[in-house]
Formats: C-alpha cells, sequence, structure tokens
C-alpha cells in the first residue's frame, strides 16, 4: 500500500509540473509574464486531478480516510 501511495504522489507532482512547464510554453510566454501564482495555480489543479484519478486506480483510499 505503501508503494502505490509513493506512487501516486510522485507522480501526480511530476505530473503537475511537467503539464505548467508545458501550457508555459504552449502559449509562449515566460514566467515573469504569467506570474508565478497564475504558474502554481495551473500546477495545483492539474496535480489534483492527476491525484484523484490515480487514487481512484490505484485504489489508495487516500480521498475515503
Amino acid at each position: 500500500m505503501n508503494l502505490r501511495r509513493t506512487i501516486v504522489w510522485v507522480a501526480s507532482v511530476g505530473i503537475g509540473l511537467l503539464s505548467t512547464i508545458g501550457i508555459i510554453l504552449l502559449f509562449g510566454t515566460t514566467l515573469d509574464k504569467f506570474s508565478f501564482t497564475n504558474a502554481l495555480l495551473v500546477f495545483l489543479s492539474t496535480g489534483s486531478i492527476i491525484f484523484i484519478w490515480l487514487d481512484y486506480i490505484f485504489r489508495t483510499q487516500y480521498l475515503r480516510s
């Protein structure tokens, strides 16, 4: 169970980071123009969505406890 929970955390943080970098590059902007707060919001939102789905797929039951 601990391995599955670790996978959920690491994957959601990694995908959140990659999607934030991808979105910033996709729109052709920089972190100065996009602002750190907006980048943090993108990171948290995409990471949260991945976390919820991985919790469901791996049945770690984070959201039930």
